[in-house]
């Protein structure tokens, strides 16, 4: 990352931290991360963003970039390689971490990744739903009959 994006993310966390409430704290050293609402394909952005946030009082930045980049590799993965999840989806992402002083890291836990679907797809769906219901019934009753 450039040194004018690090300076870009620095500036928008402070703006964040007056805005938003993306962190709840559970300990001197831990926290539940939330990205909010956010279109797919800007997840690495905002995680690294919640995280610099979160974190940026007590572990060095160097550290929050190398961390926080590693676990965007395994997001990646998990929603664009397995989940398919387009670039438009809306998704929150929400996560415990935690700043390890010894091992100077961020330790991150499973990720909770939420999709949002649209009422017009959530239709579509349920339209197919009963239309295979009406198939399976009709064969049952050739199972039956049989």
């Amino acid at each position: 990352m450039s040194g004018v994006e690090e300076k870009r993310d620095v500036e928008r966390v402070e703006e964040y931290r007056q805005i938003y409430s993306m962190v709840s704290l559970k300990g001197v050293y831990e926290a539940e991360l939330s990205t909010g609402v956010i279109r797919a394909a800007r997840f690495a952005d905002k995680i690294r963003r919640v995280v610099i946030a979160a974190f940026s009082r007590i572990a060095p930045l160097e550290v929050i970039l190398r961390d926080v980049g590693e676990f965007n590799k395994k997001l990646y993965d998990e929603i664009v390689e397995k989940r398919k999840y387009k670039k438009s989806d809306l998704i929150k992402i929400v996560v415990d971490a935690r700043y390890d002083k010894d091992e100077n890291r961020i330790i991150f836990g499973e990720p909770d990744i939420i999709r949002y679907v649209p009422e017009v797809e959530l239709e579509k769906l349920k339209e197919e739903n009963k239309k295979l219901k009406g198939v399976l019934e009709k064969i049952k009753e050739i199972v039956i009959s049989i």
